[in-house]
């Protein structure tokens, strides 16, 4: 066998012990070729480090403390939704912390993320009713305030809740209310109550929830396809992150067309406002001319 270098050894090492292997310094020795002694020395260095290597109960081998010896892919994600409960703050972030301290005592996070997600702490109540109600299957009432008409305030009854959606870092609940399928703003909701009265559940909305682009979907429309131009700075984000199954062609020129499919005009505008002048409509080209009308009125109103 070829003579392992020291970073080579340790990383050996520590592959093997978070795969849940236990080693000893003679078994490495004759598997290697090497004294004991330069194991010895691996070992001492690799526990003067944050490893969290321990010897075995026999006292002879070496392997992980419990507290360490999570898979590599665990360990991340629980350090990223730490990150991530730190951005939205309030007491979701002590809610957060007190579960992922049950999965890892102490999380030393490398991530640094900043989302746009609103804080609703405060909702955690109703939030908790609303998931009640969902697994339940029982219908919900509640008042609801829009915030451009702070005076008018309605009551919803009967009101079958479906999902709680995350939309652009906003918090809203689908559902099915008389012939309608409204998306309420939570945090516009109150005096929520779980009614007695159960519903069942209805699998081509949960579908309809899953193919939206954003908060614009609509559950009652039939699905079509758009084509959209992408010059070479949009094409790498649409690259990194994809839209909902969308169908991307790459041109030898650094340009891209992406194919999506939505239900409501709304859902592609309010993608073309974010990526405006990078982004237009190839098909169907009525909603190009309809994007552009929005944008005459537009300059036309920053005029006055």
């Amino acid at each position: 066998m070829e003579k392992l270098h020291q970073h080579q050894r340790h990383n050996i090492i520590l592959t093997r012990l978070k795969n849940g292997q236990s080693l000893s310094i003679a078994e490495l020795s004759r598997e290697w070729n090497i004294p004991t002694k330069t194991i010895q020395r691996d070992f001492k260095k690799l526990l003067e480090g944050n490893y969290g290597i321990v010897r075995a109960d026999d006292g002879k081998r070496f392997t992980l403390g419990k507290e360490k010896n999570i898979l590599s892919t665990a360990s991340t994600a629980i350090k990223m939704l730490d990150s991530l409960s730190a951005d939205i703050g309030g007491s979701f972030y002590t809610k957060a912390q007190a579960a992922l301290r049950r999965i890892e005592h102490y999380v030393k996070s490398p991530f640094y993320t900043r989302i746009d997600v609103e804080n609703i702490s405060e909702y955690f109540p109703m939030i908790e009713e609303i998931e009640s109600a969902i697994s339940q299957h029982r219908m919900i009432s509640f008042h609801y305030k829009r915030h451009y008409k702070p005076d008018d305030i309605k009551y919803y009854t009967d009101v079958k809740p479906y999902k709680i959606l995350i939309f652009d870092g906003f918090f809203y609940l689908f559902c099915h209310h008389k012939h309608y399928y409204p998306k309420f703003y939570l945090k516009e909701m109150s005096n929520l109550t779980i009614q007695e009265e159960t519903f069942a559940y209805n699998e081509t909305l949960l579908k309809s929830i899953s193919k939206s682009q954003n908060i614009w979907f609509d559950p009652e429309k039939e699905d079509f396809e758009v084509t959209l131009y992408l010059d070479s700075v949009a094409k790498v984000y649409f690259q990194r992150k994809p839209l909902k199954n969308q169908i991307l062609k790459l041109y030898p020129d650094g340009t891209a067309e992406v194919t999506i499919s939505i239900t409501d005009n709304e859902e592609v505008f309010s993608l073309m406002k974010k990526w405006l002048p990078h982004i237009k409509i190839l098909e169907p080209i009525v909603l190009q001319k309809e994007f552009e009308t929005i944008l005459s009125e537009y300059v036309a109103y920053c005029a006055t």
